[in-house]
């Protein structure tokens, strides 16, 4: 076993780090949408379901029009 010493110092760091990613536009509404139902119902209840009773697209439409009609 050889123990390696290092002579002269490291004139920089030579690692990289990695950009971090940003989100797609569509999983920050889903997140949005899982928010809105631990809201609305209840997190408990919420753990229990297979199927919710407001799905991903049903609530995405009603948003964008009350947006629309806000506008």
């Amino acid at each position: 076993m050889s123990i390696s010493i290092r002579t002269q110092s490291r004139t920089r760091d030579t690692r990289r780090r990695r950009r971090k990613k940003t989100p797609d536009k569509e999983t920050l509404l889903r997140v949005e949408w899982l928010n809105w139902l631990v809201e609305k119902y209840g997190a408990d209840v919420v753990a229990d379901w297979q199927d919710p009773p407001v799905r991903f697209e049903e609530w995405k439409a009603a948003r964008e029009l009350s947006a629309h009609e806000a506008a």
